[in-house]
């Protein structure tokens, strides 16, 4: 059983006559009043809580409840936080997995977008240089025409120059006829 303060008894008033107190309440009436209503509300609450330890206990009894499967299952519980806790972290991991994964991608899609401007900038580098080797053939071509026609134009003055001689020792050969 439960221990608890006793309540004080009341005293009773005395009858009616002019020697006893008065027949009107006093300020101070409602207080042992207030207080025998919390002493009865705490017995009460006391009675519950003992009836609540006693269906506690039977529900023990009934359902084989031991302090050793208690200490059993509290294991289990502990086991379980446990557990939880341990996937929590592997999950926070696996999130840290695939944000670095995502950011390994993100760096592999830039570099893949670098490979094709390198690529891109190779092809018009080559285009650039097959338009160079095709401008250096054609100088290369112009100036082979443009020797093949000074050798044609030396060829032709040479020609000239000996046509011109020639011409000079015929008229210098018929100029002694002349003169005779």
């Amino acid at each position: 059983r439960a221990k608890g303060k006793k309540g004080k008894k009341k005293k009773k008033g005395g009858g009616a006559g002019a020697a006893g107190p008065s027949q009107e309440p006093e300020e101070g009436a409602e207080a042992p009043s207030e207080a025998d209503a919390a002493e009865a509300a705490k017995k009460a609450e006391e009675a519950r809580l003992l009836q609540l330890l006693a269906t506690l206990t039977e529900e023990r009894i009934r359902f084989g409840i031991t302090a050793e499967s208690q200490a059993a299952a509290s294991a289990e519980v502990a086991k379980a936080v446990r557990l939880d806790a341990e996937a929590d972290e592997a999950d926070e991991e696996a999130d840290a997995d695939e944000e670095e994964e995502a950011a390994a991608e993100a760096a592999l899609a830039e570099v893949e977008v670098a490979r094709a401007e390198a690529r891109a900038a190779r092809a018009e580098a080559k285009a650039a240089l097959d338009k160079a080797q095709a401008a250096l053939e054609g100088i290369e071509t112009a100036l082979e025409e443009a020797a093949a026609a000074a050798d044609a134009r030396r060829a032709a003055a040479a020609a000239s120059r000996a046509r011109a001689a020639a011409a000079r020792r015929a008229a210098d050969a018929a100029e002694p006829h002349r003169d005779a």
